[in-house]
């Protein structure tokens, strides 16, 4: 699967699948582990110095990607959940070797945080 993301989307995919594996290696149930609620939720517990209008943005983008399952309200998101195929490309690209991932989030934060 041969897909194009801006920065900030992958940023946010990368974050979510880290917090996804940590939980489903912590036995929660696989659905639940890739349950994020909505971008109030993700900037809260995740990603403290984004706006929600910039987290909103990012998951619209994997969400028309098919990486991310996104509700709307309010124009906000206000659930979401990591897709069966979100996991497959992230397994494919990272399997669940941590240390790359966050070697990757660590290139993405300096590139978009500066």
């Amino acid at each position: 699967m041969d897909i194009e993301l801006t920065q900030n989307a992958e940023y946010l995919l990368c974050v979510l699948y880290k917090a996804y594996v940590e939980r489903s290696e912590s036995a929660e149930f696989a659905d639940i582990a890739a349950y994020f609620g909505g971008s109030e939720d993700i900037q809260q517990d995740y990603i403290t110095n984004w706006s929600t209008d910039k987290i909103d943005n990012a998951a619209w983008e994997l969400s028309r990607k098919g990486l991310l399952a996104t509700q709307s309200g309010d124009d906000a998101v206000c659930q979401s959940a990591l897709t069966d195929d979100g996991i497959a490309y992230m397994e494919r690209r990272f399997g669940r070797k941590l240390d790359t991932l966050l070697q990757r989030l660590a290139t993405l934060r300096t590139v978009l945080l500066g």
